[in-house]
Formats: structure tokens, C-alpha cells, sequence
């Protein structure tokens, strides 16, 4: 449950987040498994799995929430080879080549034979919201995760305000600074980083187990690339790369933090309730340090 990345999301309305509201719009599309003619399937689940009915989780004032998506796996390969199979079949039957429009033909028939037999394979993605600060932190590596997750929300709840958690500076010249001078208060160098020639999309230099103040990737810099990816650390609390377009990635809460949330849990909901508790206590301190040091949170 831990989150190993942080796409964060503004809300720029207030709407109805108690458990209750959730609960109730979530339910009206709540997961249900592909049926054999189904190619995918998206919907909630609860986030605590098999010891919970719910589809909300509320802690300190975060409500915890989970989407499960189901997908056929329908092996290129396989399809493939029956397609050649029937085309090499029609081909000896009418004594002509097939054409590429009855390939793609044969290749939508072969995959639906196979559709009802195929195997499944589930993912989760976790999100939180933050009431208080308005904000809606979701554990999505790529946009696209993260937009599917939006999405489904939005035609959930009906309406979803939000847009991405931007600052007020400039990104790429902030980290591209902390490596020439210091961080700001509280973010420490790791040992990682892309930099980029802004004149040259394609020249990138990338940068790991390195050490970023050292007289090579300076000279990077000097030569005029910008940093824009940047390995820290927070407080010796959490370890993370941060992205030019404010997207925190590859998070590592220190075991120091984790320890906080080792307790005598009773049984998996006390546990997780622990680990939601530290985590997200956390990572809301974090944004705001992180907001505060790149010059604010946009308003738009």
C-alpha cells in the first residue's frame, strides 16, 4: 500500500468528499470480472481487499480508495499463427492471394475464437484524497495510469474538478540551481539525474550512482543542458525523483518512516490503517514543502 509514485491532482472546486457520498457513487461501479466477449474491465474494489465490503477508507481525515482493472491476454503470437493457418486455407480454396483488408478480417474473427478462453491478468492502482488541502494524490506511474483512474472517477462521481498539482517556478531551472548551489531547506542531492540541451530534444545526459555536485556534471551544465529529472531526499524520510513537470517518481519511504507504522496491529485492517496513517502524514508534509520550495502552488 505504500506508494511508490505521486501524480497529484488540485481540486479546484469544493464537492461533496465525505465517505458516505463516495461510497455511494463508487458502488454504482463497482468491479465486476471480464465476461468471456469483454477485452477489459475497470471499476472499484476495497482498498483493505478480502477484509473489507467497503469501497472507501477513511483515516485521519484521508479517504483511501482503489480501482482494479482486468485485461485478457491474447498472445500476438497465437494470433498470428491462426491467421496465416485460415488465409493459407482460403488461399488453396479460391487459387488467389488474400488481401490486406480480409488479413484484418480474419484477424478480428481469430481474436474473438480465442477471447472467451484467454487468461486474465488484474492490476490495482490506490489514491487518496486530502480534503483538507484539496488535493487528490494517486500512485500511478505513467499518465496515462493515471488518467485512466481520472476518468472512471469523473463518470463515478458525476464531476471531478481537478488539475495537476503545478508550481508557480520554473522546474527544470530550480533542480538545475540546487545542483550548481544548495537545495532548499529540508532536500538533499541523491545520486541521480537526466539533463537535457534545451536546443537539442535529443541530447540527454544521464546521470546515476553519481555525485551531481561533482566537477563532470557541472560541466553539463555550464555547456547549457538543464536538469530535468532530479534524485532527493526529503528529510531523510523519503527518497524520490522528481520530474520538470512536477511528477514525484520511484519513491522510497526510508525505513525509518515504515518503522513508525509497525505497531501490535490486531489484524490486517489495524495495519493498514498504520501504514495509511505514517504514509500519508508523510507525503501531505512532503507536498508542502515540496510546493513551498518551487515557489508555490499554481492557481488557476
Amino acid at each position: 500500500m505504500w506508494f511508490k509514485n505521486l501524480r497529484v491532482y488540485r481540486l479546484t472546486q469544493k464537492i461533496d468528499l465525505s465517505t458516505e457520498t463516495l461510497e455511494n457513487a463508487l458502488q454504482k461501479q463497482s468491479f465486476q470480472p471480464c465476461s468471456s466477449l469483454d477485452f477489459s474491465r475497470y471499476g472499484w474494489v476495497p482498498p483493505l481487499g478480502k477484509h473489507s465490503e467497503l469501497l472507501t477508507h477513511s483515516c485521519n481525515g484521508q479517504i483511501m480508495i482503489c480501482a482494479r482493472k482486468q485485461e485478457k491476454i491474447i498472445p500476438p503470437a497465437a494470433i498470428n499463427e491462426i491467421v496465416e493457418e485460415k488465409a493459407l486455407e482460403l488461399e488453396s480454396e479460391h487459387a488467389r492471394a488474400i488481401f490486406r483488408k480480409e488479413r484484418l478480417s480474419l484477424k478480428d474473427d481469430a481474436i474473438h475464437s480465442i477471447l472467451p478462453r484467454a487468461l486474465t491478468r488484474s492490476s490495482l492502482t490506490f489514491a487518496y484524497f486530502n480534503p483538507k488541502q484539496k488535493l487528490l494524490v494517486i500512485d500511478a506511474a505513467s499518465p496515462n495510469k493515471a488518467e485512466e483512474f481520472l476518468e472512471h472517477l469523473r463518470a463515478s462521481l458525476g464531476v471531478l474538478p481537478v488539475l495537476p498539482f503545478s508550481c508557480l517556478g520554473d522546474v527544470s531551472e530550480i533542480m538545475t540551481r540546487w545542483i550548481q548551489k544548495n537545495t532548499a531547506k529540508g532536500f538533499e542531492l541523491d545520486d541521480e539525474c537526466e539533463l537535457r540541451n534545451p536546443r537539442e530534444s535529443k541530447n540527454i545526459i544521464r546521470c546515476k550512482n553519481q555525485e551531481l555536485e561533482s566537477d563532470e556534471v557541472i560541466s553539463h551544465i555550464k555547456a547549457g543542458k538543464r536538469v530535468i529529472q532530479l534524485g532527493l531526499n526529503w528529510k531523510d524520510a523519503i527518497r524520490f525523483l522528481l520530474t520538470e513537470d512536477f511528477v514525484v517518481k520511484r519513491v522510497k519511504f526510508e525505513d525509518i518512516v515504515q518503522q513508525q507504522a509497525q505497531g501490535d496491529a490486531e489484524d490486517h485492517a489495524t495495519q493498514f490503517d498504520q501504514d495509511f496513517a505514517i504514509m500519508s502524514l508523510q507525503v501531505n508534509q512532503f507536498l508542502e514543502d515540496l510546493s513551498e520550495a518551487f515557489g508555490g502552488v499554481e492557481a488557476h
